[in-house]
């Protein structure tokens, strides 16, 4: 019995035209892109250059050694929709947040990074 449910399942798998996805993905806020991003250079690139670019960050943070983290975050939700013809379907949604951290040293950019979560 086991094996051939198996091999029903192996048999639907195999059969490319009877399984279908859909993705979708929209963006639901945008602050910045990867092209802005790659305008960011490292010991140059001032809080002013970055303030015009990006707008205000969502999140200051401020330490007592002087240095200062800036955080942008976008935000954007993914649809993907699995299904094996008139069997089943699976809608999943999954929204995603990218959020840029730009660390400044004296007013100038000394690092950034991308981190993102998933919900």
């Amino acid at each position: 019995m086991i094996k051939n449910v198996l091999l029903l399942l192996m048999a639907l798998t195999l059969t490319g035209c009877l399984i279908t996805i859909d993705s979708d993905s929209r963006p639901l806020h945008t602050v910045w892109d990867e092209g802005n991003v790659a305008r960011l250079q490292i010991g140059q690139s001032n809080q002013d250059f970055v303030s015009t670019s990006f707008g205000d960050p969502s999140t200051k943070l401020s330490y007592a050694d002087g240095t200062e983290i800036w955080k942008y975050r976008n935000r954007s939700e993914k649809d993907t929709e699995v299904g094996v013809f008139l069997v089943f379907s699976v809608d999943v949604e999954e929204e995603r947040m990218e959020t840029l951290s730009i660390e400044f040293a004296e007013g100038v950019v000394s690092n950034y990074w991308i981190e993102e979560d998933r919900y």
